[in-house]
């Protein structure tokens, strides 16, 4: 693939124009990540999640850097994802795990993509439509009650499985919705019903290859819940959820722009909307191209902090949709022009997705999932 990096920094260096942001791309880290948690887990095939723009670091980007690496198969969420990644030429299997409308699973328009089956009505409609042959994995509700398939709908699964030959159990699943938590009472009751949904399942489909109920957070529970592929989305991207001891993942993605503008300003002025940020002393205030709309959390007004020539420069005032101001009045080095760091790579930095998820009180999934499609992927 060394190949294509060239070709794409020819492509950059012709078109003539620079981004004024840049969202940073590790292959090693993300290579590094998916390795660490095969060793860790050498009975358990690992499935690269490539969801929602594969966490935000870019859909396209990242499973060009995962060809070749041996996964079972990638998983997204939707059609859309799936058809973009088969007309970008990504030859990967696909499993699409979030609702497809029967008819287009019936039209079967791609190539090696097996769809779940999140309810009985979905399944029936497919079971009256399909005539090509459909791969599909039975999603489980096991306690969850989000979307799956219930324990005791399994015969009527199967009568309606049999009543269409196209119709191919190639997988089942579920989801745990505390694995997080440890010690959880609602994740061992989880665990207990798949397992006895798993014995009834494989009765009734000796056909299915793969089963799969843990994801990052519950790594733990992958072997003993008899799975043998396992799920793995956030922790790809370098960030274990899991309550028990971490595995050595790194964060694969860094946001970054500069200082476009520089403005000194005295004692008492106000910067920004609605002046929630007044000087105590003269100031050197910088503007960054950046806001919300780029995927800087608005919650980091007055709070959160961005890196400018290796140093914590803090927000100043409130992020506009498009700019956001720093206080850059401690680095007296600061030019027009220098890099700014939004979202660091490093997980101690207060701006790491992490040190931003704990300051603005949410998940780390929010704050990569934001960094918008549009803003152009460099894999470094």
């Amino acid at each position: 693939m060394k190949w294509l990096d060239r070709l794409r920094s020819i492509r950059r260096s012709q078109d003539g124009y620079t981004p004024l942001i840049e969202v940073g791309i590790s292959r090693d880290n993300l290579l590094h990540n998916l390795h660490t948690y095969q060793e860790a887990y050498p009975g358990v095939g690992i499935i690269p999640v490539l969801k929602s723009n594969a966490y935000g670091h870019g859909l396209l980007e990242i499973a060009r850097i995962l060809e070749g690496e041996g996964v079972p198969f990638i998983m997204t969420d939707s059609w859309f994802e799936a058809e973009r990644l088969r007309k970008a030429g990504v030859r990967q299997r696909i499993l699409i795990m979030g609702y497809v409308r029967p008819e287009l699973i019936a039209r079967q328009g791609l190539r090696d993509v097996d769809v779940a089956i999140v309810d009985i009505e979905q399944l029936r409609e497919l079971a009256t439509l399909a005539r090509r042959s459909a791969r599909i994995h039975l999603k489980i509700d096991t306690g969850m009650h989000r979307q799956g398939l219930l324990p005791e709908e399994l015969l009527e699964v199967a009568r309606i499985v049999a009543g269409n030959p196209a119709l191919v159990v190639v997988g089942i699943c579920s989801h745990l919705g505390d694995a997080d938590t440890a010690g959880s009472a609602h994740t061992d009751a989880q665990l207990t019903s798949w397992r006895h949904i798993l014995q009834e399942a494989q009765t009734l489909f000796p056909q299915i290859e793969y089963r799969h109920i843990a994801a990052t957070a519950g790594m733990a529970h992958a072997d003993s819940a008899g799975g043998n592929v396992a799920r793995i989305g956030i922790g790809l991207y370098g960030i274990d959820t899991s309550p028990g001891a971490s595995l050595p993942v790194q964060p694969v993605l860094e946001l970054r722009s500069s200082i476009v503008s520089l403005r000194r300003i005295g004692k008492g002025e106000s910067v920004g909307y609605n002046a929630t940020h007044k000087t105590k002393s003269e100031s050197l205030v910088a503007t960054v191209p950046m806001g919300y709309f780029e995927g800087i959390d608005r919650r980091l007004s007055g709070s959160g902090v961005m890196q400018v020539a290796g140093q914590e420069a803090s927000i100043a005032g409130r992020v506009s949709m498009n700019m956001t101001s720093l206080d850059v009045s401690d680095i007296p080095n600061a030019r027009r022009g220098d890099t700014v760091i939004a979202i660091s790579r490093t997980p101690t930095d207060p701006n790491s997705v992490i040190g931003i998820a704990r300051r603005v009180g949410t998940h780390p999934c929010e704050i990569l999932v934001h960094v918008p499609a549009h803003l152009r992927r460099v894999i470094e």
